[in-house]
């Protein structure tokens, strides 16, 4: 299992129980986790930290996943972006890509596709 020790990770993620998974899942991991719950939070959030991967929702309170990845591609092209979303839509995957993630996990997923998924993109 990957170990994440002294890594930053974002987690953007306005639902609560999705949050408690996901908290659970790098307490395991060992990644250190900062959360916010909307995107203008991310946004500025990550123009004053570096992290190494951010788990990104779609769906959030105020504006898009997709406006905050293009916002945030506007001033950081690197730090991999892991979409999570419970949408299969090809469509709707087709603009994260465009928006600028790297991969998208569609929830729910277990702890090893998320495992698999931060090792592919941290590698």
């Amino acid at each position: 299992m990957i170990d994440l020790n002294n890594k930053s990770i974002l987690i953007v993620e306005d639902d609560d129980m999705n949050y408690i998974y996901l908290k659970q899942v790098f307490k395991i991991i060992k990644g250190n986790i900062t959360r916010v719950k909307n995107g203008l939070s991310a946004i500025e959030v990550c123009n004053k930290q570096e992290f190494e991967v951010i788990l990104m929702d779609l769906k959030l309170p105020d504006i898009s996943g997709y406006e905050v990845m293009r916002t945030i591609r506007k001033t950081n092209k690197t730090t991999p972006i892991i979409v999570q979303t419970a949408s299969k839509s090809p469509d709707e995957h087709e603009e994260a890509y465009k928006s600028g993630c790297n991969e998208i996990l569609v929830k729910p997923f277990k702890i090893d596709d998320l495992t698999n998924m931060l090792s592919k993109v941290l590698g």
